[in-house]
């Protein structure tokens, strides 16, 4: 098996069978195979051994949840804040101060990890 590591010193990529065009390293199939293929970006190298990283392991967790999240406040937010005027001037004063209340909740979901339930009159 050969592994790259990137310049943390964790997997960026492996190979079960063949070789890579640029340098890799050869190592032994990690015991735990099906874990490491799922989760190879949190394994590193020591004394020649494959070694999962919790820590790396709970930030990789951490930054697909963030991913995840920003791409559901994509999909579910900026269509409505990203409206025309036309469509801001028909909403009340308690209408606009929901959707801004609503549209802050969505921009601090990366630190909250709390999504934002909808106005009901926006559903």
């Amino acid at each position: 098996m050969q592994v790259i590591l990137n310049e943390h010193g964790y997997v960026k990529a492996y190979a079960l069978v063949g070789s890579f065009g640029e340098p890799s390293v050869k190592v032994n199939v990690p015991e735990n195979l099906d874990d490491f293929e799922i989760n190879y970006g949190s394994y590193y190298l020591s004394d020649g051994v494959l070694v999962k990283s919790g820590d790396r392991q709970l930030e990789l967790e951490n930054e697909r949840v963030l991913r995840d999240l920003r791409s559901q406040r994509e999909k579910v937010c900026f269509p409505y804040v990203n409206r025309g005027s036309l469509w801001y001037s028909k909403l009340t004063d308690a209408q606009r101060e929901e959707l801004e209340t609503w549209y802050q909740a969505w921009l601090d979901v990366t630190e909250t990890k709390v999504v934002p339930t909808a106005p009901e009159w926006l559903v």
